[in-house]
């Protein structure tokens, strides 16, 4: 029973358009059938493990995907500035070093004196 979805009487299998964590592009459906209190599946939805094709290519190849975030931002899920860039896993060992994360946040500042075209 845990691998099937109960339909929501109001709204039926209840989708949600998944976006990916690192850049927001499309990323998949979600169909969430019956929520809490029968409620409408939010519009679009964000999860840590979910990535768009492009984003999940750069992870698979042991890359960094740098997300730039307002500065002075904290915490699990900071304010993003929009900017992303994936690199190479010969760049992730050459500029970073040590790093062994695949997906980091950057200073928006920081961001832009590494990887802004002059």
């Amino acid at each position: 029973m845990k691998d099937e979805i109960i339909l929501s009487p109001k709204h039926g299998l209840n989708p949600s358009l998944l976006k990916c964590f690192a850049c927001g592009k499309d990323a998949g459906i979600a169909c969430l059938g019956k929520i809490k209190n029968d409620e409408k599946a939010p519009m679009e939805m964000t999860d840590p493990n979910i990535f768009c094709d492009n984003c999940q290519n750069v992870i698979n190849q042991d890359g960094l995907l740098v997300i730039s975030v307002r500065d002075g931002e904290t915490g699990n899920n900071p304010y993003r500035t929009g900017k992303v860039i994936g690199i190479t896993k010969e760049a992730k060992e050459r500029i970073f070093k040590d790093i062994t994360v695949n997906v980091c946040y950057m200073e928006d500042s920081t961001f832009d004196k590494i990887f802004k075209n002059k």
